[in-house]
């Protein structure tokens, strides 16, 4: 087995233990577990999500606090190619001789 593969059976393992303690502690009541475990069950999962939340607004604003504005773009300078400026004499050329 690999690195990698041993590291997914641990994070594996420790996801079902985590379940299986979850769903434990979620219906306490039911199995003779003291029913505040139902009450922790439900508000640690719940502030782990608004921390989370909390955490990464506070990262993107810290983001957009501590990084410069972009460089103003400059318009760019169209120059007439040679071969425009030549079709321009010849059209000029072409109503000139129509009058």
């Amino acid at each position: 087995m690999s690195k990698d593969q041993g590291y997914g059976f641990a994070i594996f393992i420790l996801s079902v233990i985590i379940a299986i303690v979850y769903l434990a502690a979620f219906f306490a009541p039911l199995i003779g577990l003291p029913p505040q475990w139902r009450d922790w069950a439900i508000g640690i999962p719940v502030l782990l999500f608004v921390l989370l939340v909390l955490v990464i607004s506070g990262w993107i604003g810290w983001t957009m606090l501590t990084t410069p504005p972009p460089a103003p773009l400059e318009p760019e300078t169209i120059s007439p190619s040679p071969k425009k400026e030549s079709e321009r004499r010849s059209s000029t050329r072409s109503r000139r001789r129509r009058k």
